[in-house]
């Protein structure tokens, strides 16, 4: 059959049609990982809830999608997320800006999830790490807590950090169940993932120790 449907991408309207014999099935499917996305009650449209101000917000994301280096969202027409500005550490002064895809129907999302993205499921809590270890390790568990009990068990942390096999840093990293931004970018060419569990931001809690705040220890000191 033809079938056709409306995509929403940035405010972009793209009329996609494709032949089709595919029906959706109700039953779960299984990708590479050997882990299991099931559909039958919605599971795959992304849900957004943030907490804390604008200027330093921390946000949970469910089924968060990844493709060509970029977050990108999935919804149904009249389904919105809530207003976001998501920081990931205090040297980064602008948000970090997701794609947008909107769909006509749930049927349509779940169709073009199952049938044509087909990801790689990542699941449970990924934390987003950015930057550097003092103020990007902060900032993340600042977000974390912010959604107890999740800091209470296990997650991954998905690092947005430069390539430094001989940092010292990398010592520390190897402590979390670690995956590199770097690498998520080279696999997601053409490749889409899946993140049960989101969390990003709160990017302004991170304190900086500048030379002003050594002069007035040093003063409180002598």
């Amino acid at each position: 059959m033809m079938l056709c449907f409306m995509v929403k991408i940035r405010n972009i309207n793209i009329h996609t049609s494709f032949t089709s014999n595919i029906t959706v099935s109700t039953e779960s499917f299984t990708n590479e990982t050997n882990s299991t996305l099931i559909s039958s009650d919605k599971r795959l449209e992304t849900k957004l809830q943030c907490i804390g101000p604008l200027y330093n917000q921390s946000c949970l994301f469910k089924n968060l999608y990844y493709v060509h280096s970029t977050f990108t969202t999935l919804t149904k027409k009249g389904n919105y997320l809530p207003e976001y500005f998501i920081q990931t550490n205090a040297f980064n002064l602008w948000p970090i800006v997701l794609n947008k895809r909107e769909f006509d129907s749930y049927f349509h999302l779940e169709l073009f999830v199952r049938n044509i993205t087909n990801p790689r499921r990542t699941p449970y809590v990924t934390l987003y790490f950015g930057r550097a270890l003092f103020d990007g390790l902060y900032s993340a568990y600042a977000a974390l807590i912010r959604f107890s009990p999740r800091h209470l068990h296990p997650f991954r942390n998905l690092a947005g950090i430069s390539e430094c096999d001989g940092c010292w840093s990398e010592d520390v990293y190897s402590c979390f169940r670690i995956i590199k931004q770097l690498v998520l970018n080279k696999l997601s060419k053409g490749r889409w993932f899946i993140f049960d569990e989101f969390i990003i931001g709160s990017g302004a809690f991170c304190q900086r120790f500048t030379e002003n705040d050594r002069k007035e220890v040093n003063e409180i000191n002598n």
